[in-house]
């Protein structure tokens, strides 16, 4: 991490430590001798944190865009300035400037996307890196989770859960 996330990561673990009752912990990183790694215990804290921060950073975004307005910038330059769609024609991203700032929500057609939203992560339990696919319109584990070894107890218990609320055996 470099400059500006390197800063806020160390902010938030503060906030998490000092606001959410968070604890650090120093641990090797595994084929390293020397090497260890920072992280919270309870990673929640580091959510809150986060989440703390996302919402005061949105605070500061309109605020300053406010400011910006208050001076004579207009949308089209503070949609630049918020690195909106360069092929977007002037109006197009004072549009989405304005959607952003004012609505709270970015312009889908600024922002294209071609997959479906998803996340991935190291499973504790298996160790393998999975891809979490949110709560899709199944309440099958396997459609919202893969790439858990077969072996993974964590997934297990999560087929096991589905099986037993649902009655199937798949």
């Amino acid at each position: 991490m470099t400059g500006a996330r390197e800063q806020l990561h160390r902010l938030a673990e503060r906030i998490a430590v000092e606001q959410f009752g968070g604890e650090i912990v120093e641990e090797p990183i595994p084929g390293y001798q020397v090497l260890t790694r920072r992280r919270l215990v309870d990673p929640l804290s580091g959510v809150r944190a986060a989440r703390a921060l996302a919402s005061a950073a949105r605070g500061l975004l309109v605020e300053q865009a406010r400011e910006a307005r208050a001076v004579g910038r207009s949308w089209e330059e503070i949609g630049e300035a918020l690195g909106l769609s360069d092929g977007a024609a002037d109006e197009e991203r004072a549009e989405a400037a304005f959607a952003e700032i004012v609505e709270g929500r970015r312009a889908e057609s600024y922002w294209p996307s071609v997959r479906s939203p998803s996340t991935s992560w190291r499973c504790g339990p298996c160790g393998e890196l999975v891809t979490d696919y949110g709560l899709s319109g199944s309440s099958h584990p396997d459609d919202q989770e893969s790439g858990h070894a077969d072996t993974c107890t964590r997934h297990r218990a999560a087929l096991a859960a589905w099986r037993a609320d649902t009655g199937w055996d798949d």
